[in-house]
């Protein structure tokens, strides 16, 4: 199977496979070092949550691997949203369970950061460039 060009869409998807797959990893090898990395305290329960949370991520990287290698405008724009949604659900939940139950959350600009990406690009890419209003790519 031929590599895909760099384009910018491309570089995301694969920047977002890659990153959630070695999240995944990091989540399922080392869950107590990842809870304390974010500001938690790991305990039996932490973990296990932690290790399932890998799944989620797992399955990010592997939509986003089918969305790159995928020649279809529609299933690419479907992923795009899948992951924007993704990303506002994770980011969000996780920045709401900091804020309510961890004295100064670490982290505070990539929950952020990941937020305003995550809902740009899927709206921007997902929702508004299927819908066939002007792109800038």
């Amino acid at each position: 199977m031929p590599l895909p060009e760099a384009s910018p869409l491309n570089i995301y998807l694969g920047s977002n496979a890659l990153i959630s797959l070695s999240t995944a990893y990091f989540y399922l090898t080392s869950p107590a070092p990842s809870i304390v990395k974010l500001g938690g305290k790991p305990s039996p329960t932490s973990t296990v949550l932690t290790q399932l949370l890998a799944s989620g991520e797992a399955l990010i990287s592997y939509i986003c691997l089918e969305g790159l290698f995928s020649s279809s405008s529609e299933m690419r724009a479907m992923v795009v949203r899948g992951v924007g949604i993704y990303t506002l659900i994770h980011m969000g939940t996780f920045w709401w369970g900091h804020k309510k139950h961890v004295k100064n959350p670490k982290g505070a600009g990539t929950f952020v950061g990941g937020l305003v990406l995550g809902a740009g690009v899927g709206v921007w890419w997902g929702v508004l460039r299927r819908e066939g209003l002007p792109a800038f790519m």
